[in-house]
């Protein structure tokens, strides 16, 4: 149980820091990102679709993480 939860997490972390990078690279914060996800800002001229997409990919793999890790919880606790 616990070799599934330290692999969850580090996924978590792992996702972290690939996000992290993509947000550096496309020169956006997160709260940023989250924003034009929701068409509350225009993207940057500078910010292409693939980088987008590729952020989009890394936050539902951060996000699985986070829920497999939740369930696990919940498991144990209920």
């Amino acid at each position: 149980m616990f070799e599934k939860i330290d692999l969850l997490i580090r996924g978590i972390e792992s996702s972290r820091e690939e996000i992290e990078i993509l947000l550096s690279m496309a020169k956006i914060s997160f709260l940023d990102y989250i924003l034009i996800k929701r068409g509350e800002q225009l993207p940057p001229d500078g910010l292409g679709t693939w980088t987008l997409q590729q952020i989009d990919m890394e936050v539902a793999q951060l996000r699985e993480h986070i829920e497999a890790l939740e369930k696990i919880k919940n498991e144990i606790l209920m």
